[in-house]
């Protein structure tokens, strides 16, 4: 995992992991339907989204954004993104307490990454 930026003033870090998804590949078609179908996939499949993100679908709760799926812990200080780019999936790690209310389902990534960077 990269440490890919710090805001000391917010306490924020983010980490890129290693593990590049490719989109066509099962664990690949099983995020990407996550995505797009969220709100309407069995809570069997959300366990399962979850624990192939995070690897403990425990004590985590999830959503998407327009590119990526969210799963965070309780206290909303742990947060993990399946982010889907043009042709692979990145894995993000972002510790720190952010105001999740900017991130409605029309907020891509990238925007993200921008505010809690500033």
């Amino acid at each position: 995992m990269d440490l890919i930026f710090e805001n000391k003033q917010r306490n924020i870090k983010a980490y890129k992991c290693y593990n590049v998804i490719q989109k066509t590949n099962n664990i690949g078609n099983i995020l990407l339907n996550g995505l797009t179908h969220w709100d309407t996939i069995s809570d069997e499949e959300v366990e399962n989204i979850k624990t192939i993100i995070t690897n403990n679908s425990i004590g985590f709760k999830g959503y998407t954004i327009s590119d990526a799926i969210v799963i965070q812990n309780d206290t909303k200080n742990i947060h993990y993104y399946a982010y889907f780019n043009e042709n692979n999936i990145e894995l993000w790690y972002i510790t720190g307490v952010y105001d999740m209310v900017m991130c409605d389902n029309r907020l891509k990534f990238n925007d993200l990454l921008f505010f809690l960077q500033a």
